[in-house]
């Protein structure tokens, strides 16, 4: 018969990992939520305001928007799973922005340029206001560690959701039904 023990060191340092890990978690559970890390509920935190200068030469402010629900979303050329989401928010606009419901975005480009971003929009058929970012609009949010980034902000101006990474019309469709029934 073959028989394997381990070396005594091995279940030490298993046991070292399993505290390490449990601290961690605790340190963690112990931070306050900041709007990032907002998911809705009873724990919804007030948007920060913020005005985009938008590529049609206009300006989006929030504070404008009060009364409407409004998707935020943090994007880039270069990010594919922003350009696979982009349709379904073109569509979600086109369904429910006569009932309150506005997109906008922020683009968080490396390099590209307003012209390069314009086209980009123009060839995906965007039908809400974009704008270019600079890091200060994505900082009041708790700042972006990675694209695609949505946030979802009720009528009554606060965060109802924090969606990190990409998402779908079907996902998050349910969500914006319901937060424009609460308009009326």
């Amino acid at each position: 018969m073959l028989s394997f023990s381990f070396p005594n060191w091995v279940g030490s340092f298993a046991a070292g990992l399993l505290v390490v890990g449990g601290l961690v978690a605790l340190v963690m559970a112990e931070q306050p939520a900041s709007p990032a890390q907002t998911t809705g509920g009873d724990t919804a935190q007030d948007a920060p305001d913020f005005s985009l200068n938008t590529l049609d030469g206009g300006t989006f402010r929030l504070d404008d928007q009060r009364g409407d629900v409004v998707v935020l979303n943090f994007w880039a050329t270069w990010c594919p799973p922003c350009r696979r989401e982009i349709p379904d928010f073109v569509s979600l606009q086109n369904d429910l922005g006569d009932r309150g419901l506005q997109f906008v975005g922020v683009a968080l480009e490396r390099s590209a340029g307003p012209e390069e971003v314009r086209a980009f929009a123009d060839k995906m058929n965007i039908n809400y206001p974009i704008g270019l970012g600079d890091g200060s609009i994505a900082e009041k949010y708790g700042g972006v560690r990675g694209l695609p980034v949505t946030f979802v902000i009720g009528p009554e101006g606060t965060i109802r959701k924090h969606i990190p990474g990409m998402t779908t019309e079907d996902r998050i469709r349910p969500l914006l039904e319901a937060l424009l029934r609460e308009r009326s």
